[in-house]
């Protein structure tokens, strides 16, 4: 701590206060505080650094009232404390990264990690993602338009659940649609976003009526969805590994008439079966790569190769990236990401250069790349839009859902629940905080969220609209 010689960090503990850097504040420097409630938090600190405080956070041994900017300081000092870790640290992410092989992504664990994660609760996922329900990063018109109405005092439009007791529910569990608030003039930047990502999507790759079109990566339905809805025409199945996902998917697609053009299948894309080989004249999958395991992407390529048209054919796929230079630690090591952040559960974030090189070794250089392009800054808003809802609802939709849900978990009394229920909202407050620590990362492209488009040779037809 004595490294950090930029912003400030103040310690409290119960009976000393520390200061890093120990001199007087400077006008217009970060600050942050951090308030020690267990000594139980210099213990996870030493012995797993960034995942020991992260931890910590969850099981309320260390508060923070403003994370971001604690997350900031770390960044702005990141070149000074890279290399704290202690040798006894060391000596305890040997057998952490030992353990860390119950993460790989083999057909059985890939629907375990994923089923960890979004098997949570439909109505939970409904409390903080726009009523279109994508959970990946949207285009905004306007990239800091929250934080320009934040500081002007107005109010971003949003979104208002029904209560648990007067909302009705499907059979999956999941609250009626959100509502927006005010008149029919009055909009959800978020759901506007959504829905220009996946519109950019759907052309990128160039859908045309009467295609035949595989989703590697389901969600909520959104995407196939927005594809039949805009393309007449076109035949879309979709694959996902969560059955809550399915169950909501497939109440949604019929609520919007679609049913005989999109089919939702329970499944592993290394399962698909024999007769969609070479089957399909477009593919999409949006941010699902990141779940798929490092030492599985080439083969994942592999079978995109394997299900597409041999000829005119092409796709599209967007994934978070991970600057190479950080590339070598974040393979070594199993982070808060890893272990806790259920975005990635069991997952990989690719370099762009490893995403494009296992790409063309994937497919022996059957699939072209066309184009690269990272709507990464989009993703700092995406983030502080959903953190935002999240901690709005929590109290009125999500935590309801949990105990209704997951009774299971709850324990005994009373007193237990609450306990449970506290974990696991600061576990996604950390996780969303994490990801605000990151907008820095995605506003200077030093993280990225690539989408990338790539054909058949010889495609003649599939043009070059370069401002898509």
């Amino acid at each position: 701590m004595r490294k950090i010689d930029k912003g400030q960090l103040r310690i409290l503990t119960l009976n000393d206060v520390y200061q890093f850097p120990a001199r007087q504040d400077k006008q217009g420097e970060r600050k942050a505080e951090l308030r020690v409630s267990h000594d139980a938090f210099w213990l996870r600190l030493c012995l797993m650094g960034d995942l020991g405080f992260s931890e910590a956070y969850m099981y309320s041994e260390v508060e923070c009232d403003d994370l971001v900017t604690l997350f900031l300081v770390f960044l702005d000092n990141r070149d000074n404390l890279v290399d704290l870790d202690s040798r006894i640290s060391y000596l305890y992410k040997l057998p952490q990264k030992l353990t860390s092989y119950r993460f790989l992504n083999t057909i059985s664990n890939s629907r375990s990690n994923i089923s960890a994660h979004y098997d949570i609760s439909n109505a939970m996922f409904a409390g903080f993602l726009s009523k279109d329900m994508t959970y990946s990063c949207g285009i905004f018109a306007d990239l800091d338009g929250d934080l320009k109405k934040d500081c002007s005092g107005e109010d971003s439009k949003r979104l208002v659940q029904s209560s648990p007791s007067t909302s009705s529910k499907s059979s999956s569990g999941s609250s009626t649609p959100a509502k927006i608030q005010g008149d029919d003039e009055e909009v959800d930047e978020l759901y506007e976003a959504q829905i220009r990502k996946l519109d950019h999507i759907i052309k990128k790759v160039c859908i045309w009526p009467g295609n035949r079109v595989l989703e590697i990566g389901s969600g909520w339905g959104s995407m196939a969805i927005r594809i039949a809805q805009t393309v007449p025409g076109t035949t879309i199945d979709t694959i996902t590994l969560s059955s809550q996902q399915l169950t909501l998917a497939e109440e949604r697609i019929a609520a919007a008439g679609l049913s005989d053009r999109i089919r939702v299948h329970l499944m592993d894309y290394r399962d698909m079966p024999a007769e969609w080989e070479h089957a399909f004249d477009r593919l999409v999958s949006v941010e699902m790569i990141e779940a798929v395991g490092r030492e599985f992407i080439p083969a994942y390529f592999a079978k995109l190769d394997w299900a597409l048209k041999l000829q005119n054919a092409c796709g599209v796929i967007q994934s978070i990236t991970i600057p190479e230079a950080r590339f070598e630690r974040y393979i070594r090591e199993v982070d808060f990401i890893r272990k806790w952040v259920s975005i990635f559960p069991g997952g990989f974030l690719p370099t762009l250069t490893f995403l494009l090189s296992s790409l063309t070794a994937g497919s022996a250089g059957r699939l072209t790349v066309d184009s690269v392009s990272n709507i990464g800054p989009h993703y700092a808003r995406t983030l502080r839009e959903w953190r935002r809802r999240f901690l709005e609802q929590f109290e009125g939709v999500i935590e309801p859902a949990l105990m209704e849900e997951h009774p299971e978990v709850m324990g005994s009394s009373a007193k237990e629940a609450r306990k449970e229920v506290e974990v696991f909202k600061r576990k996604w407050i950390c996780e969303f905080d994490y990801y605000c620590y990151c907008e820095v990362g995605f506003t200077t492209r030093t993280l990225g969220d690539h989408i990338v488009s790539f054909t058949r040779e010889g495609f003649q037809d599939y043009g070059c609209d370069t401002y898509v």
